[in-house]
């Protein structure tokens, strides 16, 4: 059997990685003869991947943020090499013919996580590749198309009633199938992001960044983009609740700054951390996943949709914890979050954590059964 995934695995944003060897974990337990292959497709955010100058920012700040990030990208593109397989490079939204022809070679098709749905249309008007109903089998698997505020059509309505099997990662998502694509909410399956598919207690932060890390201290991974407009008034404001600061890129304002990881040294900083404090869906599920205490802000207008929903909202709406989630679009005070942080022990609650988690992992085996059943 052969089976294309199309979902994001470039850029440098850990998550991207650990998503889809999620779903590649995930194909490979149910058909474990398969040969796996992942869509290459030019990267239609490559410009948002490096940042851009914070308004507080030195000039050698941002040279040494983009020089990092040049970095781990070279060592992500090392562990893509590595773990995924990947086909000719086709752009999803100036595909020939030529091209079409080639996908229908594969027996499944599968949408996998994170946005891959979020642009439905380029530039030129032409419908994406990943909304193509093409004559092969396709499923959604954990799709999002967060923060969907593209406009429907009937030829996008028409795709997602083809899918074979629809699994959704949102409340958002599932709202804009079933409410703007017309979709029957009785075939659309809630589905928690591919990465619970895997152990996280198997990745181990290196010695080299463990040392880092002393006991007794107080820790906070605190990941925002450098044009975050508030990045060292929360950095200083978490100092003085008493945490040393921690980031995964490089960040001036930071104690901390992990900036030469790849993606599994990523993963692995969870344990040493007592608090995050982000922007980015992953962090917040690779914290949530660790028993970690996560308050989650959404600023960037391209990332929550008009109303305000967004990913980060909606997985911390998971575990009961929408409290823990701030949009600085609405109000950009930050004595809600400091209040947060100070009362962090008495809202978060590990052993419910844990609860929900366990729930996550049953529901897994559950849906592998139902895409089996669909096909």
């Amino acid at each position: 059997m052969n089976i294309l995934i199309i979902t994001f695995t470039s850029g440098v944003n850990p998550g991207t990685i650990m998503q889809a060897l999620g779903v590649q974990t995930a194909m490979s337990q149910m058909f474990p003869d398969a040969n796996i292959e992942f869509l290459a497709f030019p990267d239609f955010k490559q410009a948002k991947r490096f940042g851009v100058r914070g308004r507080k920012d030195a000039l050698w700040h941002t040279v040494l943020q983009k020089g990092f990030a040049a970095f781990r990208l070279s060592k992500y593109k090392k562990l893509r090499s590595k773990y995924f397989s990947y086909t000719k490079t086709i752009d999803l939204f100036n595909y020939t013919e030529e091209d079409t022809e080639y996908i229908k070679q594969f027996d499944l098709v599968v949408i996998g996580s994170d946005t891959i749905l979020e642009r439905a249309i380029g530039e030129n008007g032409k419908i994406g590749l990943n909304w193509m109903p093409l004559d092969v089998p396709k499923i959604y698997f954990a799709a999002s198309a967060s923060p969907a505020n593209f406009r429907p059509t009937s030829e996008l309505s028409e795709v997602a009633a083809r899918a074979k099997y629809i699994g959704l990662r949102d409340q958002l998502t599932i709202d804009y199938f079933t409410r703007d694509l017309g979709i029957n909410g009785n075939i659309i399956t809630r589905q928690p992001d591919p990465s619970y598919f895997l152990d996280v207690a198997k990745f181990n932060l290196s010695n080299k960044y463990a040392s880092r890390f002393k006991s007794g201290g107080k820790y906070a991974l605190y990941d925002f983009n450098s044009n975050f407009p508030l990045r060292k008034e929360l950095a200083d404001a978490i100092r003085h609740c008493g945490y040393i600061v921690v980031a995964t890129a490089y960040n001036p304002y930071a104690d901390i700054c992990l900036d030469t990881i790849d993606a599994f040294d990523w993963a692995g900083i969870f344990p040493y951390v007592d608090l995050v404090v982000t922007e980015r869906f992953h962090d917040s599920v690779f914290g949530l996943r660790n028993q970690k205490p996560v308050i989650a802000i959404d600023w960037d207008a391209n990332r929550f949709s008009e109303n305000g929903d967004s990913k980060t909202y909606r997985i911390l709406q998971d575990y009961g914890l929408e409290r823990l989630h701030f949009n600085f679009a609405f109000n950009r005070n930050l004595d809600k979050i400091i209040k947060a942080i100070q009362n962090i022990d008495i809202v978060f609650e590990k052993d419910k954590i844990d609860a929900i988690n366990q729930q996550f992992y049953s529901k897994n085996e559950e849906i592998l059964r139902g895409i089996m059943d669909s096909l």
